[in-house]
């Protein structure tokens, strides 16, 4: 059984009135797949929605995220073993405070949903397009691909202001176009956005990195004001000019213009957007008397870019291994490498970046996340007609040859380990262990040939030695 054939179900064996509305709808009229259902029934309480379903399936009641503090929703979340969809279940709501009743009508309801698009049904046992009710003129913006608020945009994005964001995150999914009435009430209302919660806005900026050009919405979010808000560290970068001589454009216009070069992944659009963080903070301009022209610097900036960027993705709630993996990216976009790199220092950059064995093939460096941001920044300075240069070709061949040619490019690669060293130096498990191993992999990238146990055992030894001084020296000072 599939969850529209338990919703039949339900209004057969009940006086409940069934109707689907919402993402469904709208992409079903749009020729698009869509599992998320949210269907609205009329003439039945939740309480007994509830009972009749768990003969289908599993039933849950939650309370809707508050947005502001006048919606407070209850719905059901109903799943049917074998069907990927999942349903949320309401009463049609009526009125500025969404009140949820059995007898209000579905044109009630309608006019409580944010845009006209969103605002179309479909009765349970739909046959076909020509059964959708259209209450506000969805159908009609879907055909003329505009986004077009449903009743007064500063009405509806008073009941919720992350309406605003979702305004722009669909335009930019759907490749439509925004009503003026919308924007200019988004440039009115865009300060409100701080009363959203982090996770709503960072959900809707998912949507937004993820769609295919996602330099569009970006501007949409500055020129609303809403990205002073949301991102002040990104809108800081509106303006800052740079060198002309490698950059067209501003820093803004440049990571925005990454981010559209750059494969669909969160991870990859968040390092596309924040490669470039630290620069608003680090420009200087030196003039060059010799050549007659202004120089500018962004020194360390990635260093700066670290904090910033590690401090906004904390504050949208992003989880710990994006975090870490974007952060990763920013540390190290500012590679520079030269011929007169020995292959100790090719050896430390491939642990220091953390190249595995998945990307040692001739076929498969470029696709290193690394090399891959490296490559849309250069797309996206506007100024580089070639993506990959012969400099970076020698680089990848440099990492592939010294790689194959290596042994103990990670810890788990050297002769030794934890269980030796605590054996051989009767040492406790803890920190000291993986400071030694630390120590010796150092050792091994200078020269792979000391990575054998002999050799080890005696760097270990002196490291051992050489802290315990240290430590005695330290004691006899504070004495």
């Amino acid at each position: 059984m599939t969850i529209i054939q338990a919703l039949i179900k339900l209004e057969q064996g009940t006086e409940a009135e069934v109707f689907i509305t919402g993402g469904f709808v709208r992409d079903y009229m749009r020729n698009k797949n869509n599992n998320d259902l949210d269907v609205v029934v009329r003439k039945l309480s939740l309480k007994n929605i509830r009972r009749f379903l768990k003969q289908c399936g599993d039933v849950k009641e939650v309370k809707l995220s508050k947005t502001n503090d006048k919606i407070d929703i209850n719905i059901l979340l109903f799943k049917v073993a074998g069907d990927s969809a999942e349903a949320q279940i309401s009463l049609p709501k009526k009125g500025k405070h969404h009140i949820a009743d059995i007898d209000n009508t579905l044109i009630d309801d309608a006019m409580t949903r944010d845009f006209r698009i969103n605002a179309l049904y479909l009765p349970i046992k739909f046959k076909s397009k020509k059964d959708v009710i259209d209450l506000t003129g969805g159908c009609k913006d879907i055909a003329n691909r505009i986004i077009v608020s449903n009743g007064s945009p500063r009405k509806r994005f008073k009941e919720s202001p992350i309406r605003m964001m979702r305004a722009i995150s669909l335009a930019a999914r759907m490749q439509y176009d925004i009503d003026r009435n919308i924007l200019q009430e988004i440039k009115n209302m865009a300060h409100t956005i701080t009363s959203v919660p982090y996770e709503l806005i960072r959900n809707e900026l998912n949507k937004i990195l993820l769609c295919k050009k996602p330099s569009v919405p970006l501007k949409l979010l500055r020129n609303t004001g809403l990205l002073k808000f949301i991102a002040p560290e990104i809108n800081n970068l509106v303006g800052v000019t740079q060198d002309k001589r490698y950059h067209q454009y501003d820093v803004f216009t440049h990571v925005i213009y990454t981010c559209d070069s750059i494969e669909p992944t969160i991870i990859m659009r968040l390092a596309g957007l924040l490669h470039d963080i630290g620069k608003a903070e680090t420009r200087a301009e030196t003039f060059d008397a010799g050549k007659n022209l202004t120089k500018i610097s962004f020194h360390k900036h990635e260093a700066i870019g670290v904090i910033l960027a590690r401090n906004f993705l904390r504050r949208m709630k992003y989880d710990n291994d994006t975090i870490k993996s974007v952060v990763e990216l920013v540390r190290n976009h500012m590679y520079y490498y030269t011929t007169k790199w020995t292959n100790s220092a090719v050896r430390k950059f491939i642990k220091r970046v953390g190249i595995t064995s998945d990307y040692v093939d001739e076929t498969k460096i470029s696709t290193f996340p690394l090399f891959k941001l490296r490559m849309a920044e250069r797309k996206g300075s506007g100024n580089k007609a070639t993506l990959i240069t012969e400099h970076q070709k020698d680089f990848e061949k440099r990492i592939l040859d010294t790689y194959k040619e290596s042994k103990g490019l990670t810890i788990t690669e050297l002769d030794i380990n934890g269980n030796v060293l605590m054996d051989v130096f009767n040492l406790k498990p803890g920190i000291q262990i993986g400071n030694i191993l630390s120590f010796l992999l150092d050792k091994v990238l200078e020269k792979p040939e000391v990575n054998n146990r002999l050799s080890l055992l005696k760097l270990a030894t002196e490291y051992i030695h050489l802290n315990n001084v240290a430590k005695k020296e330290l004691q006899s000072c504070s004495t």
